[in-house]
């Protein structure tokens, strides 16, 4: 049994790794070709090739019957914040020109993933249960109410 589910675990990570590189490669590519030109929408094109990969791991996680392991959530959350890094970064010694023209596309293309990234975790989760991770005032206050099933019923 623990040969089969380590095998399936290596085919689910196979089958993420063959979604995300040939979009990641796509993405990095059409990015730069905007971000030199100050092509808009050679940027909206790399965001989307960002969501579709997304979107396809997603659908994997569904197919599958898994969710996204701790190590790719900590995985996105750190390549996140080192892209907004820098972007910002970017802004201070950027020239001048190129910042004002390509900025806004990058802007909204980070809000556009952030948005992607809500959206599934309330049509998964629930509105509730999606964001109760980060709920640390309910964690460190427990009293005998919020062990109720109407109440939340956590602990």
């Amino acid at each position: 049994m623990d040969q089969e589910r380590a095998t399936d675990r290596l085919d689910r990570h196979v089958l993420v790794i063959a979604i995300w590189a040939p979009a990641l490669f796509s993405a990095v590519l059409l990015l730069h070709r905007g971000i030199a030109t100050g092509g808009l929408w050679w940027i909206a094109a790399g965001f989307a090739a960002l969501l579709a990969a997304y979107a396809g791991h997603i659908v994997a996680n569904a197919v599958l019957g898994t969710g996204f392991s701790r190590g790719e959530v900590a995985l996105g959350a750190v390549v996140f914040a080192l892209v907004l890094a820098a972007l910002l970064l970017d802004v201070l010694v950027a020239p001048e020109g190129i910042t004002d023209a390509v900025w806004p596309a990058l802007a909204l293309g980070m809000g556009a993933l952030i948005a992607a990234v809500v959206i599934y975790l309330v049509i998964a989760h629930g509105p509730r249960r999606a964001f109760e991770t980060f709920d640390v005032i309910r964690d460190n206050n427990p009293r005998p109410a919020s062990r109720l099933r109407h109440r939340g019923g956590r602990r």
